[in-house]
């Protein structure tokens, strides 16, 4: 019986996974499944559980924390509970971008100098 309490997605997408902190490094993973507050990951190296990921791909970014890391074929099998998730990156970058093209807005001081 699965006592999940979220479906799981099957999935292959390529991800760079950063651990956070002193020992901070980034490696690209490969996510193999996911949920609406986890994400597992294949890796070629041991991240520690109760470690702080940063994990990103193409159009969105997770943060959270390693539950589990065990050691499958070669490879380490990572679970990751995701505490944040921000998605929609490509559009945040193009409506940036939109933004900062556009005509500046006048200086603090000048509007000050046309209040006064």
């Amino acid at each position: 019986m699965d006592r999940r309490r979220e479906p799981r997605i099957r999935a292959y997408e390529t991800v760079s996974l950063t651990v956070l902190g002193d020992a901070g490094y980034t490696s690209p993973a490969n996510a193999i499944q996911l949920s609406a507050h986890g994400i597992r990951l294949v890796i070629d190296r041991p991240i520690p559980v109760n470690a702080v990921v940063k994990v990103v791909c193409d159009d969105w970014l997770g943060l959270g924390e390693v539950c589990h890391c065990t050691e499958e074929r070669g490879h380490y099998v990572v679970g990751v509970h995701l505490d944040q998730a921000l998605v929609g990156l490509e559009d945040l970058t193009e409506r940036n971008r939109d933004l900062s093209t556009e005509e500046s807005l006048p200086a603090l001081h000048e509007v000050e100098q046309l209040l006064s």
